[in-house]
Formats: structure tokens, sequence, C-alpha cells
């Protein structure tokens, strides 16, 4: 199977305060993750599991002290986190924010724009998202609805998926 993602001897943390110095949270977390495989990162409180996950993201205020992290054989530690996502590398929060006024189609194409570097032609769009829908058994009513507003909380849970 194909190595997608390979995190080896990954020391890391985040900045306090004004001074600088880094407070290490992850400490030698060694990882890899194939096709079709899938993984959960669990542990107490205080672990390092959102730390781990804002480091692979490349959120500007945690700091990799040393090791590194491959995405499908390359090293990502010199990428932003927006070419990160372009990649097809991102986080879903356990309580995702509601966007009022903005769309669920509206946002996945503006997020297809962005990962392909071009906007598809509305009727291609359409016809690729509703296959993405049902393949995902989310309604197709959804698109039309505002992100995550006034969603239970299996809906919000279904439509990360579709993001």
């Amino acid at each position: 199977m194909t190595e997608i993602l390979k995190i080896q001897n990954l020391r890391a943390g985040i900045q306090t305060g004004d001074s600088g110095e880094i407070k290490e949270i992850v400490k030698g977390v060694n990882l890899t993750i194939r096709s079709g495989e899938i993984h959960a990162i669990m542990g107490p409180n205080g672990s390092g599991k959102s730390t781990l996950s804002n480091v692979i993201m490349g959120h500007p205020k945690y700091r990799v002290l040393s090791g590194d992290i491959l995405f499908e054989g390359k090293s990502i530690l010199d990428l932003p986190t927006n070419e990160r996502a372009r990649l097809g590398i991102f986080l879903c929060f356990q309580y995702p924010t509601s966007i009022p006024g903005v769309t669920i189609g509206n946002f996945l194409k503006t997020i297809v724009k962005s990962v392909r570097g071009k906007e598809l032609p509305v009727r291609e769009f359409r016809k690729e998202l509703k296959e993405a829908m049902t393949a995902l058994d989310i309604p197709e009513s959804f698109i039309a609805r505002y992100v995550n507003d006034g969603f239970s909380g299996g809906e919000k849970k279904g439509t990360k998926f579709s993001k």
C-alpha cells in the first residue's frame, strides 16, 4: 500500500508568551498512514493530539523542533497551511463553526476552485457535487443549506466528510 502520510521522530511545541520560548508537547512521534487505512489519535487531555494536528497543518503558532512530516513521500514542513490544504490535508473540528449566509454548495465550490486552481463550469460542478453527495448518502437538499447553521450533531458530522 502507498504511504500517504509519514511522521518521523517528530518533536514539536507551541510558542509561549512574548519570549519566543517553545514548550515541547509532541515528543518523538512516529506514524505511517497508508492508502485505505483509518487511524485514530487518542489520549487524555493535554497529551498532544491537537498539537500534532496543528503541526501537521502548519499552524503558525506551532514549531517543529526536529523530525519530519512526509505527504506522499515529500516533506511538507516548509509548506504554508494553504499549500498543505491544496494537497488534501485538512482538519475537521469536533464542534464545527456555523456560517450563516454561506450555502454548502457555494462553500464546496470555493474549496474545489482553490484546490484545482480554476473554477469548474457550473454544470460540471453540480454533477460532481451530486455524485459525491449520493456516494456519501447526504441529501441533495443540503446543497442549499447554510454551513452547519441549524444542523443537528449528526448532520454536522455527516457534512464534514463532504468537505
